[in-house]
């Protein structure tokens, strides 16, 4: 099975948010600050990554799927 990964920018038009939505999540949760956005991204250099796996299950943790 293939690992594929998404960047920001699709996480944030699965989730019909902005990208600026996801990079505060993700701002606040590695400053220990409340937050929704509960998966690690997966830095490739300075541009995180996030595994379709780990959104998948993310999103069934919710109650519901996009």
């Amino acid at each position: 099975m293939t690992t594929t990964y998404e960047n920001d920018k699709r996480l944030a038009a699965r989730l019909d948010l902005s990208t600026s939505w996801v990079r505060k999540q993700r701002w606040l949760r590695r400053r220990g600050q409340d937050h929704i956005l509960t998966i690690d991204p997966i830095m490739i250099g300075g541009s995180p990554r996030y595994k379709t796996a780990d959104i998948e299950a993310w999103l069934e943790s919710l109650g519901g799927a996009a």
